[in-house]
């Protein structure tokens, strides 16, 4: 069988030869720039990305083709076990409502301009002072940031 364009690669730079080279529906390798027929082992080269099989006068048309290193097992360092750092367990003051309504007017802000530099709502920072809420450790720890002030105690200290 031919190809319906024999002087045109297909694919991996293989071409049917045409009738006039005798054997009908042999695969010849060919260069994948220039589409002569490659003679000896073709040059491996990277053109925009794409790895293509070359002949002589095309290998230096891109870069040589290296291909990536494949990954070792069982060689090289062992991933390094980490360590848990012992923090002491950490609980919101029972009283951080009033010292967070007493940092806050310290400091000239309203309950809204307070809400908007920490990112949450002003009925947060009101529910949190007036003690309807207590604030979780993400926000106490936020809170006490921005406002300058201890909000967390270590739990061995609110037990009795």
């Amino acid at each position: 069988m031919l190809a319906p364009w024999p002087d045109r690669a297909l694919r991996g730079g293989e071409r049917f030869e045409s009738e006039t080279s005798g054997a009908a529906g042999s695969m010849v390798l060919t260069c994948e720039v220039c589409g002569r027929p490659l003679d000896g082992a073709p040059s491996k080269v990277t053109m925009d990305g794409a790895v293509l099989s070359v002949c002589r006068r095309c290998a230096g048309r891109g870069k040589p083709y290296q291909p990536p290193p494949s990954p070792q097992r069982g060689f090289g360092l062992a991933p390094r076990p980490v360590r848990a750092i012992k923090e002491p367990e950490l609980e919101v003051d029972p009283q951080c409502g009033p010292m967070v309504k007493q940092a806050r007017e310290k400091l000239g802000l309203t309950q809204e301009q307070l809400g908007r530099a920490i990112n949450v709502k002003a009925s947060v920072v009101s529910h949190v002072e007036s003690g309807k809420m207590k604030p979780d450790i993400a926000l106490a720890r936020t809170l006490a940031r921005y406002l300058k002030v201890d909000l967390l105690v270590p739990s061995a200290e609110l037990e009795p």
